[in-house]
């Protein structure tokens, strides 16, 4: 039996902080929750105060995981130390927070004579999964691989509330759970480390009122084509899309479908395309450099098709130069001689396939990183750059980061393109010209940046050995993300 006083004298400050104004120091909250948290945890503590304890810290804890996700769509990666640190102790924080509801659960009693006491934590199952979609959206924004054993805590707290729902069947819990263990299904379809802190933040806010619409069943699906995925309630790794990896037939699954989530976006893409002054879509100062519009456009492509791995990897072990940034890549092209020391870094190629490569900084900073830049790579100096596509990146700590490349070009050649605004003036901005690749376009392609496209037509212009101006037609537009936009294009024939 605990000792009443012992444990007044744990819970009492626990309680006070608890019930206090949250403090601006964030670091100094994150700190309180890791060490407040132990002292709940000790033996000491009735059960019953744990339970009462454990409703508080959720509330404390979403506040600052709410606050925490906000600071950090303004953020450039890698993070320092400090805030990775910061990040890394409130998911902990987090995902011990959701342990307790999961401990409340299996304390209760399930006596017929006891279940008012059931009944009092019948929203438990869905708070604590509402905690792990947190945990898993504030780790994925600053680029840390989130615990693979977390879905086996998802899962189970799944299950308890699909046995709570069956003894009192007029209770709400089970849905309640049930909304919140699709949104975590639905963020993992995102592929968090391939959008920036903003986006993630933003298509989270979006995927929370659709996250119903995620299809789960028991039984694997007639065909494993399109947007079905796995997940092994049991295993240790995320769910995985069924394209991209082939679910185990040894083992009962979980398998779940992204369809109706690619057809909604579908209709909501579709009526800002009728009406694009509605203001549902428009950017925002809130998510710095979020384009809603081509933001959907991916996630409805991912939800519709996710990706596979049609190409093998190999792993590697060698150095290649980096220049990192389109800006810093089209003035290394363009005046190879006058390129600065400073726009070029050593990385590790750690594996590649013949579509791209994944690459590691073992030292020194690497400053304005993101997923969507572009970034030139190569091996030796007497060779032309490869020009890739940031497709993910990975920090553990501020000194390491990973980072997976998608190759668009073996080479490419700086010139300038403009497209005429809307005082009819046009504007000319630094770009690159990559040429055709049988295996991924027909055309001649530029890659330039972020709201460069404005109409069909354009201006281009390169001033390598002769100053050379052409009248161009786009074709298709390949590739948006928030830093750049890749598009086709010929020639135009008819010039205006």
């Amino acid at each position: 039996m605990p000792d009443l006083n012992t444990a007044q004298e744990i819970t009492g400050p626990i309680l006070d902080w608890l019930t206090s104004q949250p403090s601006a120091d964030l670091d100094g909250e994150v700190r309180q929750l890791a060490a407040y948290l132990n002292a709940l945890y000790s033996p000491t503590i009735p059960a019953t105060q744990f339970e009462r304890s454990i409703e508080l810290f959720h509330v404390r804890a979403m506040r600052l995981a709410s606050d925490l996700r906000r600071r950090a769509r303004h953020a450039e990666q890698p993070l320092p130390d400090d805030q990775l640190f910061r990040a890394r102790s409130l998911a902990d924080s987090l995902l011990r927070v959701a342990q307790g509801f999961e401990k409340v659960l299996l304390d209760a009693p399930v006596s017929k004579h006891r279940v008012g006491h059931a009944r009092r934590n019948e929203n438990a199952p869905g708070r604590a999964l509402r905690l792990i979609c947190e945990l898993y959206l504030i780790l994925g924004q600053v680029g840390i691989d989130a615990d693979p054993q977390i879905w086996k805590l998802a899962y189970r707290l799944f299950l308890l509330s699909r046995d709570a729902g069956v003894q009192d069947a007029s209770s709400n819990q089970s849905e309640t759970a049930l909304t919140a263990f699709k949104q975590l299904l639905a963020l993992t379809s995102l592929e968090p480390q391939s959008l920036t802190a903003a986006e993630l933040d933003w298509a989270a806010e979006y995927v929370t009122s659709l996250s119903t619409l995620i299809h789960i069943q028991n039984s694997p699906p007639v065909s494993l084509e399109g947007p079905w995925h796995w997940l092994d309630p049991y295993g240790s790794a995320e769910p995985q899309a069924c394209v991209r990896s082939r679910p185990p037939e040894d083992r009962p699954l979980l398998y779940f479908s992204t369809a109706a989530l690619a057809r909604r976006t579908s209709d909501v893409l579709g009526k800002y395309e009728e009406t694009p002054d509605a203001g549902e879509l428009r950017p925002s100062e809130s998510f710095p450099n979020v384009a809603p519009y081509s933001l959907l456009t991916l996630l409805r492509q991912r939800w519709h098709t996710p990706a596979g791995r049609a190409q093998p990897r190999r792993r590697q072990d060698y150095k290649v130069e980096a220049c990192i940034g389109l800006q810093a890549i089209w003035a290394t092209l363009h005046a190879p001689q006058a390129a600065t020391a400073e726009a070029v870094s050593e990385w590790v190629v750690t594996n590649e396939s013949p579509g791209g490569y994944a690459i590691m900084r073992l030292q020194g900073r690497s400053k304005s990183l993101s997923p969507g830049i572009v970034i030139a790579l190569r091996r030796d100096p007497s060779e032309t750059w490869s020009i890739c596509i940031v497709r993910w990146l990975r920090s553990d700590t501020a000194e390491q980061v990973e980072i997976g490349l998608q190759m668009v070009s073996k080479n490419a050649i700086p010139v300038r393109v403009g497209f005429r605004g809307g005082d009819n003036h046009t504007v000319l901005r630094s770009a690159l010209v990559l040429p055709v690749l049988p295996a991924l376009r027909q055309h001649q392609a530029v890659l330039a940046p972020a709201g460069t496209y404005a109409s069909r037509r354009f201006t281009l212009v390169s001033d390598i050995d002769r100053v050379y101006v052409a009248q161009c037609r786009l074709l298709t537009l390949d590739i948006q993300t928030s830093s750049l936009e890749l598009f086709q294009f010929e020639i135009d024939p008819y010039p205006i």
